[in-house]
């Protein structure tokens, strides 16, 4: 919290031995009923107008910080700005996270194979992931499989893997409250030529998309380098979502690459690129990348995870 230019950092006494040691330019200030403080703060300041981070707000705690403070509320979202754009030591720590991520990512033929539950897939990798150094899971794992695939968000159920399935996986983990995301896919035995024709079109799509970023480049132009390539192989209709989104302490987070976006790519910038085709009934394909926007271009975060196909 921050009251005219006096910054404050307020918590409960679980944190209190942790904010010792981790905040050190800011007062400190541990209380029991944390809404009530924050209000009583803002009376003793005087606020006129208060600016609040409407995305992480809920209602009900809206009305308890506007108790007793008379002033104009206004959704702000300074901080969500000031996160579009990373610094160096953020992305190192993404980074590494994705070296854990690749590290993983070769063990997954003796985890994803016939006969294996997709939940116990994904709770196998989060296990692995933790052994390896991460703090945990990014979300829940998506581990689709066979006509599952067609489910752009197909959580992971009890179905067991068939061994002809095509497996969708869309994983990530965290380190350091930074986040890392990731989707690649299998193919338990010989796919079929359909399944083939799709993934080889969700492939050209990723990197016509990557290829087009550079400071400057509109962000809805990347998404249409995207959709324009799989409009050409003709399943534009099973394309429905964005190419891409931005991803550093929240998962979702600024900026948006997508036919909406109204932004430009800047240096410093963390995205997703993951265009996706679903066909109902069959399957579906998502190919997901992360890079850094960089003066001259990109920098792929994710390069250590092979794009193609996995036959196993």
């Amino acid at each position: 919290m921050v009251a005219n230019g006096h910054p404050f950092f307020l918590t409960d006494f679980r944190y209190a031995s942790q904010v010792e040691k981790q905040v050190t330019s800011m007062r400190k200030i541990i209380a029991p009923n944390l809404f009530g403080k924050i209000s009583a703060l803002l009376a003793q300041e005087k606020a006129e107008r208060v600016a609040f981070e409407e995305r992480h707000l809920s209602v009900a705690d809206l009305k308890k910080l506007k108790k007793g403070v008379k002033a104009v509320w206004k959704p702000y979202h300074v901080a969500e700005e000031l996160r579009l754009i990373k610094d160096d030591e953020e992305v190192k720590i993404i980074e590494r996270n994705f070296r854990i991520l690749a590290r993983i990512f070769r063990e997954t033929p003796e985890v994803i194979k016939p006969g294996a539950r997709e939940k116990d897939v994904a709770a196998e990798l989060e296990y692995r992931l933790r052994k390896a150094g991460a703090d945990g899971k990014a979300f829940d794992f998506i581990v689709a499989s066979g006509k599952r695939s067609a489910l752009p968000h197909g959580v992971a159920t009890n179905k067991k893997i068939g061994k002809n399935d095509c497996v969708t996986l869309d994983w990530g983990c965290t380190l350091e409250g930074y986040h890392s995301d990731n989707t690649r896919n299998f193919s338990l035995g010989r796919p079929n030529g359909k399944m083939k024709e799709i993934f080889d079109a969700v492939l050209e799509a990723n990197q016509r998309a990557i290829g087009a970023v550079k400071p400057g480049v509109l962000l809805k132009d990347i998404d249409r380098a995207a959709r324009d390539c799989i409009k050409e192989r003709g399943y534009e209709k099973f394309f429905g979502h964005g190419t891409g989104h931005g991803l550093g302490l929240d998962i979702h987070e600024n900026p948006a690459v997508n036919p909406a976006s109204k932004a430009e790519a800047q240096e410093g910038m963390v995205f997703t690129i993951e265009p996706g085709i679903y066909i109902p009934g069959l399957g579906g394909v998502r190919i997901e990348d992360v890079l850094l926007v960089t003066k001259n271009g990109y920098r792929l975060l994710s390069r250590n995870l092979p794009q193609e196909l996995w036959v196993l």
